[in-house]
């Protein structure tokens, strides 16, 4: 059908609250017809556009079912076994963190991945990263956008967690085309990992130039836009500007501060927190970023460490190099406490859709909980982002 592409994605994707803005579609538009507006638009309607499907055929929304197990097959060359569940297929997972004092400063726990990065920088093994950078608007610094790291300067300006949206697969083109790189190491969340093995999959043109994929742990994501006005709410305005460093507890989210007499932390209660969680995140049922080469998170490990889940084969040659170089400090992790978190978000999942498809079919939030003997609350939560 003419312009079936782009009113595809439209229609059974961003109008039906399923994109993950993940950015895979805007980097597969070979005419750079798509922008990033808070969510892929057409500049205008384009000739071209009528005979093409390449931003619909780049989205894994659509089809994520029906690779679901494929894709670990093309990754690891099997499927998991059932006492993989659910953690995905790894080779081992422990504790680590770095020993470069620069890299601890700037880290968000353990360094690992910006030591990863330093390494791989340093070896030749990759000529940029695309991470999650700051705005360069001095009272948006934690407005996460997309950046290529071309150095280790780089990945330390983009180091810590930043809350929000960032699409940062949208850069691959300009990466490859404008940066002329061509070893490229992708640092996201489970929705990016998941794009972009969906784009390498269907032999997407410039999946080539993707060297590495490092995924981060992520339980949920947060709107930006609503963090920031609570603690300006709270703080006044241009208060995010003093903002070191976020963090998420069980029972809170902690923003922590750098005054000249001391650091002061704001805890913001995760009944407040729960309500900047966007609809993608509540359908997600990946934690522990099932289909990365190398994963990386905070839980699972002591204060100052990450934990790391070491899965392909590439990774473990990498990681284990980094390790006989001396570069990290490792011990045990506790995969038990990932791996209750990892089942926690996957039956989350489950259950969000099935409140969603109830709903669908005309049941009242009442009937839903009576339906699937849970909370009224946690249905209505769950609806606001329906």
């Amino acid at each position: 059908m003419p312009g079936h592409g782009y009113e595809r994605l439209r229609s059974e994707v961003v109008e039906r609250k399923l994109c993950t803005f993940c950015g895979a579609c805007v980097s597969a538009c070979l005419l750079r017809h798509l922008e990033w507006a808070g969510e892929p638009l057409r500049r205008e309607r384009k000739a071209a556009c009528e005979d093409c499907s390449l931003c619909y055929d780049a989205c894994y929304v659509p089809k994520r079912q029906e690779e679901e197990g494929l894709l670990e097959e093309e990754v690891f060359g099997r499927r998991r076994r059932t006492d993989e569940e659910p953690l995905g297929i790894f080779r081992r997972i422990l504790a680590a963190r770095s020993k470069d004092e620069k890299i601890l400063e700037n880290s968000q726990d353990g360094g690992v991945v910006s030591t990863v990065l330093k390494y791989l920088f340093e070896q030749k093994s990759i000529d940029g990263a695309i991470v999650v950078g700051k705005c360069e608007e001095a009272d948006e610094i934690w407005r996460p956008f997309p950046r290529v790291a071309k150095n280790f300067d780089d990945v330390i300006a983009s180091a810590r967690t930043k809350f929000g949206i960032s699409p940062n697969l949208m850069l691959i083109r300009d990466a490859v085309l404008d940066e002329y790189l061509e070893k490229i190491c992708v640092v996201g969340l489970p929705c990016h990992t998941r794009a972009l093995r969906h784009m390498q999959h269907i032999k997407f043109e410039l999946a080539p130039a993707i060297s590495l994929t490092i995924g981060l742990f992520c339980r949920e994501n947060y709107e930006y836009l609503s963090l920031r006005k609570y603690i300006e709410g709270v703080l006044g305005e241009g208060s995010l500007a003093e903002v070191r460093k976020f963090s998420v507890k069980e029972d809170a989210m902690l923003v922590h501060f750098s005054e000249s007499d001391g650091e002061k932390t704001l805890s913001i209660p995760i009944t407040e927190v729960k309500k900047w969680v966007p609809r993608h995140c509540l359908l997600c049922s990946d934690f522990t970023n099932e289909l990365a080469d190398i994963s990386v998170g905070c839980d699972g490990s002591p204060d100052g460490f990450s934990t790391v889940i070491v899965r392909t084969e590439l990774g473990e040659r990498i990681f284990s190099a980094i390790e006989a170089e001396g570069l990290l400090e490792t011990k045990p992790a506790d995969i038990a406490a990932v791996r209750e978190i990892a089942e926690r978000k996957r039956e989350k999942a489950k259950q969000t859709a099935k409140i969603y498809d109830l709903r669908s079919a005309g049941l009242s939030a009442e009937e839903i909980a009576t339906r699937l003997g849970i909370e009224l609350k946690t249905v209505l939560h769950r609806l606001e982002k329906y």
